[in-house]
């Protein structure tokens, strides 16, 4: 099983797979939680603007 890179899943993504939409936040999980300071709303807050964030990006 080929591991896809973050342009891949980005890709993916965009187009509407939502798995691939899952698998980047989980790569990201880890940076998510640093950043959300044990803030839950905080949490919720900085996955939103990564999901629209890949919608919007221009691949």
């Amino acid at each position: 099983m080929k591991k896809e890179s973050l342009y891949e899943l980005g890709l993916k993504a965009q187009s509407g797979d939502e798995i691939s939409l899952i698998k980047i936040i989980e790569r990201k999980r880890n940076m998510i939680l640093r950043y959300s300071y044990g803030d839950e709303d905080r949490y919720q807050y900085i996955i939103e603007k990564l999901i629209k964030g890949i919608k919007n990006y221009k691949f």
